[in-house]
């Protein structure tokens, strides 16, 4: 099945919005290994980033709350990562057999927070190699990662 961008426009949007309390020193890099936007936040920046995340995104779940009724959901975040205290998965609804995802990770003592942006195939839809970095990299300004160049997130 081809997906037009048009037809993700909600989460182009909903991009746009969770990026407004980013700090401008903060930089959007490219995850290869989890398919993902990735971004490493602080302190007082996490918090305002954060709050947002509740009111842009349909459900958020954490390592206590009952899984997402969406099994394809599930099966991934388990494939990806799984969740662990501290942690939180915020999903939209599905668009084109996809949803949109963020992941809450806090690291370093709590004093760090990884925040990932990804697309999660749902319905047993399949994700062609590359359009998940296609669409994010559209909606979000990612920084090129130089090849080898050490990971620095958790």
């Amino acid at each position: 099945m081809r997906i037009k961008l048009s037809e993700l426009e909600p989460f182009r949007e909903i991009c746009r919005k969770i990026c407004l309390n980013i700090p401008p020193t903060c930089r959007w890099q490219w995850d290869a290994k989890r398919n993902m936007a990735v971004m490493v936040l602080e302190g007082e920046d996490a918090e305002l980033v954060f709050f947002p995340l509740f009111k842009e995104f349909r459900h958020h779940w954490n390592f206590t709350s009952p899984p997402p009724e969406n099994e394809s959901v599930c099966k991934w975040v388990n494939g990806q990562f799984g969740l662990m205290p501290g942690q939180v998965l915020f999903t939209s609804y599905p668009l084109c057999n996809l949803v949109l995802c963020v992941a809450w990770w806090p690291w370093g003592e709590d004093q760090k927070v990884s925040m990932r942006v990804g697309l999660i195939p749902s319905y047993r839809a399949k994700l062609r190699e590359g359009v998940a970095f296609q669409c994010l990299s559209r909606w979000l300004p990612i920084t090129p990662i130089a090849p080898n160049r050490p990971d620095e997130t958790a």
